[in-house]
């Protein structure tokens, strides 16, 4: 029962990854929303809770309730994209190109990425 108790005080404790210190999967929006509207299973396998630097053009800029930036990167159709929550405010306009690394979290209508940095 100690040993249970040490582990999760352990796991607890342990730091949590950040973006930072990661080194991200270089891909580019379009890639990666096609990857998930083509082949969702094959792409979760490969992308989820991943770092990845995803490179595109702004689409949208809005703020969440949390009163974060949420960029949404341009995809391969009108109906999807990279949707990445900022983990500071950002500034971005529309049509500029980025280059983005966040933590992928899956699919859903967009590709949604967080604690995103700029790179």
């Amino acid at each position: 029962m100690l040993a249970a108790l040490g582990i999760v005080v352990y796991l607890w404790n342990k730091p949590h990854k950040t973006v930072e210190g990661e080194s991200g999967q270089k891909i580019t929006a379009d890639s990666l929303s096609n990857a998930f509207v083509t082949d969702e299973a094959t792409a979760n396998r490969a992308f989820l809770n991943k770092v990845l630097s995803v490179t595109g053009t702004v689409a949208e800029v809005t703020t969440n309730l949390d009163g974060k930036t949420v960029v949404l990167l341009e995809g391969t159709d009108l109906l999807s994209g990279v949707q990445c929550t900022m983990k500071e405010v950002a500034d971005f306009q529309v049509g500029q190109q980025v280059s983005i690394k966040g933590f992928c979290h899956g699919y859903t209508l967009v590709v949604l990425l967080s604690e995103c940095v700029i790179e």
